[in-house]
């Protein structure tokens, strides 16, 4: 059974040090080795440090994954500045750069900001490839212009939308090169996810199969079970609010969990946001969801655990997957991956 892998990757911190620079080249080398197709890192300063910087010393190291962020948001980059750090990290890789782009999480409600509408995603996206192809555009009523645009790789960068919920898998289906789904593991998801975003294609009179469908996992990988299930909590505590915090409709939600989400999202404290003893893992534990929300959204375990979640989730049509990212010092990192990359991956790619 084959399996694409995608990994989400940060130095050892959340602020890039000099000494991480050549842990986290190599990192990203055996990442590579191990069969990974693709490396990305979040964009949100509220969590640490400029993913410019991270996504530049990615493709630098980087000689046959697609490199980008994942996710950004329309809110804290203008779209002039996106395009040219989109086009300059594909001319370092020579066309392998990608983004992911999402309404806007830590990074834009800790400055204040409200998240992104469906129409300024839309809107957003249509102003970064165009500025990439002919290098003009219109944003927000805005005329943009660069004059870089015939010196680009490639005319158009893959875009895909980061989509937790139904009008955002549809609007993934309508605009995106791909989208990359945080909305769960189970078969019936799987399967409720992948036909909402061909219905969004078939919409917008694309081919549905043009569309590439990747489905975030939040994970933690540990020869102790418990404790990788430890760790993966204040990640799952973080996606368990952003993929419900608008609506539980159409998330398959089970009737007896609904009104404990809602509860959850309801009280959820932004500042403890991933953080792993924060306020929302411990409310998660309190209201009895976690074993649901890591049942949903995670893959945590020895690497046996690891093996036979991967089956069961690529046997429901999930064979693109995100993982990660690995946690602490980047020599802890290194050897995480080392055990992923020869107890895990090597089965399935």
């Amino acid at each position: 059974m084959k399996v694409a892998f995608g990994l989400l990757m940060a130095p050892g911190g959340p602020l890039p040090r000099r000494g991480d620079a050549a842990g986290f080249a190599d990192l990203v080398k055996m990442a590579e080795d191990y069969g990974v197709q693709a490396l990305g890192t979040y964009d949100s300063a509220f969590i640490g440090g400029d993913a410019y910087v991270r996504t530049t010393m990615m493709a630098l190291a980087a000689e046959r994954a697609v490199v980008g962020l994942r996710p950004t948001n329309p809110l804290t980059r203008e779209p002039q500045v996106m395009a040219s750090f989109l086009a300059s990290i594909d001319s370092l890789t020579n066309g392998r750069a990608f983004m992911e782009i999402a309404s806007g999480d830590s990074a834009v409600l800790n400055i204040g900001y409200k998240i992104a509408t469906r129409a300024r995603i839309a809107d957003y996206v249509a102003c970064v490839r165009d500025l990439i192809a002919r290098g003009e555009a219109v944003y927000q009523g805005r005329p943009q212009r660069v004059r870089w645009s015939r010196e680009a790789v490639r005319p158009r960068i893959p875009i895909y939308i980061c989509a937790e919920g139904p009008r955002m898998l549809h609007l993934g289906g309508e605009i995106g090169d791909g989208v990359i789904a945080g909305t769960g593991l189970s078969a019936e998801i799987i399967r409720d996810t992948k036909a909402r975003v061909q219905a969004g294609a078939r919409a917008a009179n694309r081919d549905p199969a043009a569309v590439e469908v990747w489905f975030t996992a939040r994970t933690s990988l540990h020869e102790d079970r418990d404790k990788a299930i430890e760790n993966v909590k204040g990640s799952v505590s973080s996606i368990l609010n952003h993929a419900m915090r608008f609506s539980l409709e159409g998330k398959h939600v089970p009737n007896d969990f609904r009104a404990r989400v809602q509860e959850y999202v309801d009280g959820y404290e932004l500042y403890d946001h991933v953080m792993q003893s924060g306020r929302n893992t411990r409310r998660m534990e309190e209201l009895g969801l976690t074993d649901y929300a890591i049942r949903r959204f995670a893959i945590a375990g020895n690497p046996g655990d690891w093996i036979a979640r991967i089956e069961e989730v690529a046997a429901a049509g999930a064979d693109k997957l995100w993982i990660g990212p690995l946690i602490g010092p980047v020599d802890r990192q290194l050897r995480d991956m080392r055990t992923l990359g020869e107890r895990v991956l090597a089965r399935f790619v």
